[in-house]
């Protein structure tokens, strides 16, 4: 519910090429002599192997690997409440702008649900009085349903009657799905409509509600465009009704999502591996809050759903044992809602003088918790295994990082919030333990000192640092399950001497295969063959990386 408060037309630069969906199978007599790049090590990697070298070159018993889906056909559902964001600023109509300037439509269907405020842009003469439905087709918007009255977009029959209509019209081989407007967290959840209450919200349990009604389907990825939803509540609501969340910990911008680059890509290649999609949309997030004069402090993470049962038992395990420091000091972060100033519950927000913070909201940062008060016993390893497991991707802009990518809520003195927060868990089925466990926090007498989390701040250098300690999941009775086997490769496809580091890599759990975007090359790891390859985009060209011989040979 907090505003996205500035206008942008920039588009970000494109810093993933596209083409992600890739079928390589090595044969007996696949090696050819060719002139191959200069990968990462610096080395000519021009063949010149005889006929000989080559048979003792070639991967036996290779099977096909496969990066991204088969999908050529996708739709993207994108529920747009233009609230006061709309009226105000015309942000809605800037973001459509952006879909149909991507050009797609012809192997991805964008069908966009047009609700939620008083006043629209003219731009596409989108109709105020009655929420209506479109589709991005042709290089503009198409109308497909009108007069449907004043839908109040924060009703789970809403968001629900929208999944169905756009599955049954729309049908694909794949489905992502987008929430535009403001966000509030797991209590306040999503939306503000103008034409309703003001205190009206969608939580996250009616969300569940709404996706569990749609379960003939599963959403490669739910992703919302709003401020601070990025917290294990959301996660744990969704997890059962799609393969990643994209989300923001931080407040966003009036930037919000970039959404021209990654539709385009989609449209070119609709079988686009979903975190290398993912990647793409974060890094032009970020790339444009780096760029643009309207831009601002970001901070958002790609997360990997089937991991967030084990996280959240792991989270719990953590607490349990560390109630007494928990308790002790306001764990919340302080971090301020950068460029907005509080002019009421729900209303714009024009300058620089904000005072709210995520604390106002209970938003607890866990790896900057767990890094403050216990890094070292069992529960604080297997819970940062959890949590990097978890965090597929994570994106920040170059201003001090405060956020890690993944929140929750804790309701250090709060009678009224835990009561909401309450109602919420248990529609969500969250074990009436930790709900109990959670009202300690209401009464607790250090709720006004806050933890003063500079010492971590200022150490905090990304994901890289945890990536080898815990680059895992737990939910196979604490060992790591993924993680990158770092001595098993030694190839020289890395350059040690310039101090990069595996902190890309990303793992897909559905193609079982470890992506790495570097330097607009995408490298891939097959762990159980011990095979690495790279996508040369611009010859259109795949390798494969020989050990014994030191290099590169290309794949037919």
């Amino acid at each position: 519910m907090w505003k996205k408060i500035k206008h942008a037309i920039f588009v970000s630069l494109a810093v993933i090429g596209a083409l992600f969906v890739i079928l390589m199978m090595i044969p007996d007599d696949a090696v050819e002599d060719t002139e191959s790049k200069k990968i990462k090590s610096g080395k000519d990697t021009k063949v010149s192997e005889t006929q000989e070298s080559k048979e003792k070159n070639s991967i036996e018993n290779m099977e096909t690997v496969s990066v991204g889906t088969d999908a050529k056909s996708a739709t993207i559902m994108v529920y747009v409440n233009g609230s006061d964001l709309e009226s105000n600023a015309g942000e809605a109509s800037t973001d459509i702008s952006e879909m149909v300037s991507s050009g797609i439509g012809e192997n991805v269907n964008v069908i966009i649900q047009t609700m939620g405020t008083k006043k629209w842009d003219d731009t596409y003469g989108i109709d105020s009085s009655t929420a209506q439905t479109y589709e991005v087709a042709d290089g503009g918007l198409s109308l497909v349903r009108d007069n449907l009255g004043q839908l109040d977009c924060t009703s789970e029959e809403t968001l629900s009657e929208f999944i169905g209509f756009c599955k049954t019209n729309y049908p694909a081989e794949r489905y992502i799905f987008v929430f535009w407007d403001h966000g509030g967290g797991p209590v306040y959840g999503f939306g503000y409509d103008e034409w309703q209450d003001e205190g009206q919200s969608l939580t996250i349990a009616e969300m569940s509600r709404a996706f569990s009604e749609h379960t003939d389907i599963h959403f490669d990825m739910i992703g919302m465009d709003c401020c601070i939803m990025a917290d294990i509540e959301t996660c744990y609501a969704l997890a059962p009704y799609c393969k990643y969340t994209l989300l923001s910990e931080d407040f966003e911008s009036g930037l919000g999502w970039s959404y021209t680059n990654f539709m385009k890509s989609l449209e070119e290649n609709p079988g686009m591996s979903t975190p290398l999609l993912g990647k793409k949309i974060i890094d032009d997030i970020i790339e444009d809050n780096e760029e643009s004069m309207s831009g601002d402090s970001a901070c958002i993470a790609l997360f990997n759903e089937s991991t967030v049962e084990s996280l959240f038992e792991a989270w719990k395990s953590y607490v349990y044992k560390n109630e007494e420091a928990l308790f002790q000091k306001n764990f919340s972060k302080s971090h301020k809602a950068k460029g907005r100033t509080n002019k009421g519950f729900w209303d714009s927000w024009e300058s620089d003088g904000s005072n709210v913070t995520l604390s106002d909201y209970y938003i607890t940062d866990i790896l900057a918790l767990v890094e403050s008060v216990d890094n070292e016993s069992d529960e604080a390893r297997s819970l940062m295994s959890a949590l990097k497991a978890c965090v597929a991707y994570y994106g920040h802009t170059s201003d001090k990082n405060e956020l890690t990518g993944m929140a929750v809520s804790l309701p250090y003195g709060d009678s009224s919030f835990y009561e909401q927060l309450k109602t919420v868990y248990m529609e969500l089925g969250i074990d009436e333990e930790y709900i109990n466990w959670l009202s300690g926090f209401v009464t607790t007498s250090g709720y006004e000192d806050y933890y003063d989390y500079d010492s971590f701040e200022s150490s905090w250098g990304g994901w890289a640092d945890y990536e080898s300690d815990y680059g895992a999941n737990i939910s196979s009775g604490g060992e790591c399950e993924y993680a990158f086997d770092y001595d098993s490769y030694d190839g020289d496809y890395y350059d040690y001497d310039s101090g990069d580091s595996y902190d890309d890599w990303i793992y897909d759990y559905e193609e079982e295969m470890w992506y790495l975007y570097d330097d607009d090359v995408l490298y891939l790891y097959d762990d159980e063959s011990n095979i690495m390859y790279y996508y040369d985009e611009e010859y259109d060209e795949i390798y494969y990386y020989d050990e014994e011989y030191d290099e590169w040979y290309l794949v037919e």
